[in-house]
C-alpha cells in the first residue's frame, strides 16, 4: 500500500437535545498536539475519495455514518519533514478533501489512542475556537453553512 499526497478531512455532526454538535479529536504527534476533525491519507488502493473517507471514519471513530457528503472545498498544507518518509515520492504539500458525516445522535466514538488521546462534542463556536489551522476552520465553516445556520 502506498500513500498518496492527498488526505480526506471529515467533520462529524450529530444532534444532542436538539442542538448541533461537532466531533473534535485531540491529535497526538511527536512534538505537537492539536484539535481537528477526522483526517487521514488516501491510499493507492482506495478507488475514490468517498471510500477513503468512509475507511478513515471507521478507523478513527468506529462510526458508520447516516450520510457522508463531499463538501465543495479543499486546501493544501506543507508536509512536515518528520512525515515525508511515509510517501513513495518526494512530497512538499498535501491536498485535503473535505467531507461532512452525519452520525447517529447517541453514538460515541471509539478512538485509537495512538493517534488521539481525547475527544469532545462541541457546538460550532467552540469547535471553531479549538481549531488552529485556517484550512480546518474554513472547512468547518463550509460544513456549518451546508447544514444551514
Amino acid at each position: 500500500m502506498s500513500r498518496l499526497p492527498i488526505q480526506v478531512a471529515i467533520y462529524c455532526v450529530r444532534q444532542n437535545d436538539g442542538k448541533r454538535q461537532y466531533l473534535m479529536l485531540h491529535r497526538v504527534l511527536p512534538g505537537m498536539t492539536f484539535w481537528q476533525g477526522i483526517s487521514g491519507g488516501v491510499e493507492s488502493e482506495d478507488p475514490d475519495y468517498h471510500t477513503a473517507a468512509l475507511r478513515e471514519l471507521k478507523e478513527e471513530t468506529g462510526f458508520d455514518p447516516v450520510s457522508l457528503e463531499l463538501i465543495d472545498y479543499s486546501y493544501t498544507f506543507p508536509v512536515p519533514e518528520s512525515m515525508r518518509h511515509i510517501y513513495d515520492q518526494p512530497v512538499e504539500q498535501i491536498t485535503e478533501i473535505v467531507f461532512l458525516a452525519r452520525v447517529p445522535d447517541n453514538f460515541e466514538p471509539t478512538i485509537d489512542p495512538i493517534e488521539h488521546d481525547q475527544y469532545e462534542w462541541c457546538d460550532y463556536e467552540t469547535a471553531m475556537a479549538m481549531l488552529y489551522w485556517e484550512g480546518n476552520k474554513e472547512a468547518l465553516r463550509r460544513c456549518e453553512n451546508r447544514l444551514g445556520l
